[in-house]
């Protein structure tokens, strides 16, 4: 016979001292790793509405640098001519290009005003939209004019802002626009900090 025990195995009790040991393993790597995994959500939220901001702006620059502040072709709407309750930011201002995306047209110079482009926040959803009414070069005297088809340009949106500078001038010469954002942060309150963005622009056309 062969001695006892050459055969044996390892017993029951180490299989689950062996198990618990893993087990404390896996918890402290847990313990370290997320924290720095929920930090780097946490950035990359902010570095994600920083950049949707930016985007907003950015689909609207060129249509506002082109836009003219002669007299009946833009208008910021305000709480009094209709921009209240579900609205927010409203602005309405003419376009050169044909079906608002068109080439830059000209007559006798001059720009050959095409559409009209209305801009506002949907206070319900959030979201930063904008429509093209190629109907007329004229925007309408009250909010709201018709909306639909619209497009999204920003979303989680919680304010959004156009002014006429300087501020109470009758004769202005730039607009404003100001956005604020929220970021998601993966914690358990979601949606937490706020990203601001202004910024003023000047139309090349009178």
């Amino acid at each position: 016979m062969r001695p006892r025990g050459v055969d044996a195995g390892y017993a029951i009790v180490d299989v689950v001292m062996g198990l618990v040991l893993f087990g404390l393993v896996i918890v402290a790597i847990y313990q370290i790793f997320i924290p720095a995994f929920a930090l780097s959500h946490h950035i990359n939220g902010r570095l994600a509405a920083q950049q949707d901001a930016r985007l907003a702006v950015d689909r609207v620059a060129r249509q506002l640098h082109e836009t003219t502040l002669g007299v009946g072709r833009l208008r910021v709407y305000s709480a009094d001519t209709g921009c209240a309750g579900g609205y927010e930011g409203c602005i309405g201002f003419v376009t050169a290009r044909s079906a608002c995306s068109g080439p830059f047209t000209l007559l006798n110079g001059a720009p050959d005003w095409q559409a009209t482009i209305y801009i506002w926040r949907d206070t319900a959803t959030d979201e930063l939209r904008t429509r093209c009414n190629p109907a007329t070069a004229f925007p309408a005297t009250r909010w709201p004019p018709i909306l639909a088809p619209y497009a999204v340009i920003g979303r989680q949106v919680v304010a959004a802002s156009f002014t006429l500078l300087p501020e109470g001038n009758p004769q202005p010469n730039a607009i404003a626009m100001a956005i604020e954002e929220l970021s998601a942060t993966g914690s358990r309150t979601g949606l937490q900090r706020t990203f601001f963005n202004q910024t003023v622009f000047v139309p090349k056309n009178r």
